[in-house]
């Protein structure tokens, strides 16, 4: 068991990892209305270039369960602190050359890839049972406070250099730079800071070739009785319903988590509240607003994930978080299709519409969808298996960031918005079908999709 200065330091650590992700796709919300009001890119190129991270993320996504297993949790987040750092410089100083741009945002994209596999991995393995929700927890609030401190910093670029429908060419080059610059100096904490974490004792077990209880951790060092590994072992071990089961749900719960739209509203929140009516530096205060409201919901959900449990806040968050959407549709419905007039009433509108959605999301799918993930996955299907559910979800939010402009220019913001409302129902229905994890170890979650158990238990 790692001691309490231990634990500090990779809860600090997985702070800053949650911070990295946050500001990963946080930073382009602010930055995205410039690159429009420049005119040098059409539509579709500007939702390529804002697409360009989730790529990113699914390059990360392919490799990270192998690069996991093989480096070790450690050196994966000094690795990707370390791509963060070169990508910044290439983003910051390429606007106008559109390749050279795409290449720096992707692999600022494939950063945050490997930190969204590697950090609630290295908890999960890390950090005992009654606390590993609080830990995970760390993260995400972590995730939604760079999403806010990089909202407030193009707050602070908007009014310095002038909003982008404000500013003049050379303020709107300035204005991109600036909201990127700043990014690096959290990312060397990081970077430095990672140097100094204890490698996971799960994988050093595991590594080094060992079976049964973990010494270190208390948790479960099962491989699994047939001795392969790597993408054989979970091949084969996906023909058993104790792999398959929560491999299925875990796929299914990321994949909803970005068809409801939230890595969207992430990258176009600024764009968005401008189409509802707000002018100028009011709709960068607005996603602000949001934003902050997301940190702090998280909060209260850490608080309760170890109370109430996964499912019950799933269930909840993808309810409330549905009606969201529908209403912000709804809004959208009567400024496209009858006529009324975008103006700061709709404004303000839509922007309650999204305080009502974030608190839900924040409350159930932006806090345990990491922690399902990482839990339903037993350890000898756990590095690839979470890295095949993050491809799915980098996959579909790739697909959806980067013909978004095409979407809505086509068929308008409230179709976008009601198909991701569709989704949100489904993603309530898959939650009921997801077993309750608080409080379990891992060796009890190696056996909560056992069949033998389950009779047994039955029997009994």
């Amino acid at each position: 068991m790692f001691s309490t200065r231990n634990v500090r330091l990779l809860l600090a650590i997985a702070g800053l990892g949650g911070f990295l992700y946050g500001v990963d796709f946080g930073v382009i919300a602010a930055a995205e209305p410039y690159m429009k009001a420049m005119g040098a890119y059409s539509d579709g190129q500007i939702s390529h270039i804002v697409g360009a991270v989730l790529l990113g993320g699914i390059v990360a996504s392919l490799t990270a369960g192998m690069l996991a297993d093989w480096l070790g949790r450690k050196r994966m987040i000094v690795i990707s602190a370390a791509m963060f750092l070169v990508a910044i410089p290439i983003v910051s100083l390429s606007l106008g050359s559109f390749y050279v741009l795409y290449a720096g945002r992707v692999l600022q994209g494939m950063s945050a890839g490997y930190m969204a596999v590697v950090m609630p991995m290295y908890l999960t393995e890390t950090l005992p049972a009654d606390i590993r929700g609080r830990g995970t927890g760390v993260f995400q609030f972590c995730l939604g406070f760079g999403l806010v401190v990089a909202a407030g910093a193009g707050c602070l670029v908007a009014t310095w250099y002038g909003a982008s429908d404000t500013a003049n060419a050379a303020e709107r080059v300035a204005a991109w730079g600036a909201n990127f610059w700043w990014t690096m100096l959290p990312v060397a904490v990081l970077f430095f800071g990672g140097l100094r974490l204890p490698e996971s004792p799960v994988w050093l077990e595991k590594k080094s070739g060992k079976s049964g209880e973990s010494g270190k951790s208390g948790e479960s060092g099962k491989t699994g009785g047939s001795g392969k590994s790597g993408i054989s072992g979970f091949a084969g071990s996906l023909l058993q319903r104790r792999y398959v089961v929560p491999f299925l749900l875990a796929c299914l719960v990321l994949t909803f988590n970005k068809t409801t739209g939230m890595s969207s509203f992430t990258s176009y929140l600024v764009s968005i509240l401008h189409s509802a009516g707000f002018e100028g530096i009011y709709a960068n205060w607005g996603q602000l607003a949001v934003k902050l409201t997301n940190m702090l919901v998280t909060i209260a959900a850490a608080a309760l994930v170890d109370r109430k449990g996964r499912t019950w806040l799933l269930k909840v968050g993808t309810g409330g978080m549905t009606i969201g959407l529908a209403a912000i549709g709804s809004v959208f419905l009567a400024i496209e299709r009858f006529g009324v007039q975008a103006n700061n009433f709709t404004g303000l509108l839509t922007m309650f519409a999204f305080f009502f959605m974030q608190v839900f999301y924040a409350l159930g799918p932006g806090l345990c969808v990491w922690l399902v993930l990482s839990e339903l996955m037993p350890l000898r299907i756990r590095a690839n298996g979470m890295a095949i559910a993050l491809f799915m979800n980098q996959f579909v939010a790739w697909g959806l960031a980067s013909w978004f402009r095409p979407w809505v220019a086509a068929w308008g913001w409230s179709s976008m918005f009601f198909f991701f409302a569709v989704n949100g129902v489904l993603y309530f229905i898959t939650a009921c079908f997801i077993p309750e994890t608080k409080g379990k170890t891992l060796d009890e979650l190696e056996h909560l999709f056992d069949n033998k158990r389950t009779t047994t238990r039955k029997q009994s």
